[in-house]
């Protein structure tokens, strides 16, 4: 019985080569979208997900009235090691940066961050050599990747080999290796080749044992069985009662779910990536249900064609579940077609997915399983599509086949025609969103900022160009490309230290709203391309400057100072006085709106190279730069970043998110584009003869191809009717998620209602003029 299914399902294929062609071709595009984006999906749950305490690794967080933070201040983590005997272990972690490692004769500039000494007990980082328990204990005890230690010291040597050997930092300061870790995989947020123990850090940086100030990021070991709630109960006041700072709220949030849902109000979670991840399960949901929407389509409109063959089965004996089971098998079939070459596209766009999404995935690392689900969501995909079409014709009464009087009913027609307005208002949702996202992210692109991110170079102040700092930048003045030097301790479209250590006159004494600190070098506004609102600069000229600060407009009105120009603030217990206020710029992430921020003149605490280049000649800037660089530091790597570069790259996902959504975009119409083709050639083919009768009666080859691509044209205007206040709703509530947004206006929706009308008239109209300029006698004759 099988076998002669499978012949017969065989022989409609190759009699109708058309027929399968696109239900093969829209099927398999479908599920290689789907395939993409089930890796994604993948990639984007599994991180931090492989911590073998995973359920008991949280997070330290605090909510302001303001916002919620992921730093806290140092001393909690010690304080709640000692306190709470639900906590295990706490593990305070610094922020990556990149710092000059040397051994022997080997320099690499290393990611590097400073971690608590638990650190490897409550992670599950594996350690090649070493012990977890005392690794990181000792204040010049340094960890290395293997990467690292092989880039290092060889990679013919072992790691047990390289403990006990000598690495310089930055050229400060001998660490002795006390370890050897495993390449930290890019499924871990927390990613470094130099681990450091954080009294390191703790010594050089006597802010960092205030409870006022939030540098790091601590983690939190919980025992078997303890409540995180409870937890939360216990050291919510804490920070409060220890430090004169704004009411704020330490809470818990469970690590192997912050890199998902990391979007807050208050304490509770509203949102993050996870949401990303909803909508592009939803696209390939979308790309499979328009792609079996074709199949259903085209196999209830040729059932004409079948009636035939079902009538002489059913008089001879087969019965509706054999006549179903056939239709079904020759559904699988395609489908089965359909995932082989599925499964040819992935191979060959593997590549450019890498590339684009930054997941190194080939064919050879991607396990069984996913070839096995993506199989089962084909063969799910043809049986869900098959299933209406075989119990339709399985239906079909055999006396009215033979007579030739069987009907399809208009409940059939509009089943069809619904299905075709779904598929295109699925479309519709994607082209809006998508149009959506690009307008966005064209404004953040070309917004105003505040200062000019063009022609600014980044280099590191490190080694001999750090400790002669002067002599350094003064050795790059005059220099070919170079319009300007300065330098400051952030990137100032990144600004993320803030300190509620400023107090100014009139200030409450319940007022401790946060304030961003950017440290600079004279010039520093100059060469950014900043604008005064009032007052002056930083300048040489003045010696009282080393005690002065520039504000900028927010926080000139959050001090309300009359005349800000000369009135006197304190900050971290130091009298200052203001020379300058600065117009706002955007200091951070066009989700959160600019923060009161003050630049203050402290030249040896800056650490990064600002130099401005001369348009058109970026080329001899860094030749400049590398030059003194290497008179300086000749043993040191030169590297350097782009500023609008950086801005860019603040921006990849979002990024990665509308060059994807424009590519389904393209696939949906194009799907649903080739199931509107396939369907009106085979309702052009069921009235020719009518157009033949119409043709000899005189009408026009215009008022045929209206005829015949009227209806199909409305089709597709409903869909787009219906699905536009749906893609408004979703695509407004995207948008409140930026403090700084693009006007919603009918763009995308203008957009959308022409590419929509384009494909269908495309595929319409072609096929209407194609059977409005045949010949009606061939027509005619057939009967």
């Amino acid at each position: 019985m099988l076998k002669n299914y499978l012949f017969v399902g065989l022989r409609a294929l190759r009699r109708q080569p058309g027929y399968a062609a696109i239900n093969v071709l829209g099927l398999s595009v479908g599920l290689a979208c789907s395939f993409f984006i089930l890796l994604w999906v993948s990639h984007e749950a599994s991180v931090d997900r492989f911590h073998e305490k995973g359920d008991r690794i949280y997070r330290v967080m605090r909510a302001t009235p303001a916002d919620t933070w992921m730093t806290s201040p140092f001393p909690l983590a010690a304080a709640m090691e000692d306190e709470l005997p639900e906590v295990v272990r706490t593990v305070p972690v610094g922020w990556s940066s990149g710092h000059i490692v040397r051994a022997e004769d080997a320099t690499f500039r290393e990611s590097a961050r400073f971690v608590g000494p638990s650190f490897f007990e409550v992670f599950s980082f594996p350690l090649l050599a070493g012990d977890a328990a005392t690794v990181l204990d000792g204040p010049a005890s340094v960890a290395l990747s293997e990467s690292a230690a092989a880039r290092l010291f060889g990679a013919g040597l072992s790691p047990d080999a390289v403990v006990g050997e000598t690495v310089e930092l930055d050229g400060r300061k001998d660490f002795r290796v006390s370890g050897v870790f495993a390449d930290i995989p890019e499924t871990s947020s927390i990613g470094a080749d130099v681990l450091l123990p954080i009294e390191d850090f703790r010594v050089r940086n006597a802010w960092l044992d205030r409870w006022t100030d939030n540098g790091l990021v601590v983690y939190a070991e919980l025992a078997e069985g303890a409540d995180p709630e409870a937890v939360d109960a216990q050291i919510a006041g804490w920070i409060n009662d220890r430090a004169e700072a704004e009411p704020q709220t330490p809470f818990l949030h469970r690590y192997a779910d912050a890199y998902l849902y990391g979007e807050f109000e208050g304490t509770e979670v509203v949102g993050g990536r996870i949401d990303n991840i909803r909508v592009f399960v939803a696209i390939a949901l979308f790309l499979l249900l328009i792609a079996a929407i074709n199949f259903m389509n085209l196999a209830t409109a040729r059932s004409g064609q079948r009636a035939g063959e079902i009538g002489v089965r059913k008089a001879i004996g087969a019965g509706r579940k054999a006549i179903a089971g056939q239709f079904l098998l020759e559904a699988m079939l395609l489908s089965a077609v359909s995932f082989v070459v599925a499964l040819v596209l992935v191979a060959l766009l593997l590549p450019a997915f890498s590339t684009l999404t930054g997941i190194e995935v080939t064919l050879g690392t991607i396990p069984p399983l996913f070839f096995g689900v993506g199989a089962g969501i084909a063969l799910l995909v043809g049986l869900a599509a098959g299933s209406y079409p075989a119990l339709y014709l399985a239906s079909f009464r055999p006396v009215a086949v033979l007579r030739g009087t069987l009907r399809q009913g208009r409940a059939t027609s509009r089943l069809r025609q619904g299905l075709v307005v779904f598929q295109f208002a699925l479309s519709t949702l994607l082209v809006v969103g998508t149009a959506a996202v690009y307008v966005q992210m064209e404004y953040i692109q070309t917004k105003e900022l505040g200062l000019d991110r063009e022609n600014i170079i980044f280099t590191t102040l490190e080694g001999n160009a750090r400790e002669q700092r002067e002599a350094f930048q003064a050795s790059l003045e005059g220099r070919p490309g170079i319009e300007a030097v300065t330098a400051s301790n952030q990137n100032p479209t990144q600004v993320g230290n803030s300190t509620q250590g400023v107090d100014w006159p009139g200030k409450a004494a319940d007022d401790n709203t946060n304030v961003y600190m950017v440290l600079t070098d004279h010039g520093f506004v100059e060469t950014m391309g900043m604008t005064m609102a009032a007052g002056r600069t930083f300048s040489p000229a003045f010696a009282s400057d080393s005690s002065g600060v520039v504000l900028n407009e927010r926080a000139a009105a959050l001090m309300e100072l009359d005349d800000p120009i000369g009135a006197e603030v304190n900050v971290w217990g130091l009298d200052v006085r203001v020379v300058g206020v600065v117009e706002d710029f955007h200091m951070g992430s066009f989700y959160s709106p600019i923060e009161p921020t003050v630049l203050l003149l402290q030249p040896d605490e800056t650490w990064i190279l600002v130099t401005r280049v001369i348009p058109g000649q970026t080329e001899a800037a860094l030749a400049s730069l590398e030059a003194a660089h290497k008179a300086f530091n000749p043993d040191y790597p030169f590297d350097y970043q782009f500023l609008d570069a950086s801005f860019e790259q603040a921006y990849r996902s979002e990024a990665v998110m509308g060059t994807l959504l424009r590519v389904f975009a393209v696939v949906a119409l194009f799907v649903a584009g080739l199931g509107l083709l396939g369907l009106v050639a085979f309702t052009t083919e069921q009235r020719r003869k009518e157009i033949g009768v119409r043709k000899v009666l005189g009408a026009s080859v215009p008022n045929l191809v209206g005829l015949l691509t009227r209806d199909f044209v409305a089709l597709v205007a409903v869909a787009f009717v219906l699905a536009a206040p749906v893609a408004y709703v979703g695509v407004s509530r995207w948008l409140d998620g930026f403090a700084y947004r693009v006007g919603f206006g009918p763009a995308p929706f203008v957009l959308a209602g022409l590419l929509l009308l384009t494909v269908a008239l495309a595929t319409v109209g072609t096929q209407a003029l194609r059977a409005a300029t045949a010949d009606p006698v061939r027509a005619l004759r057939s009967d």
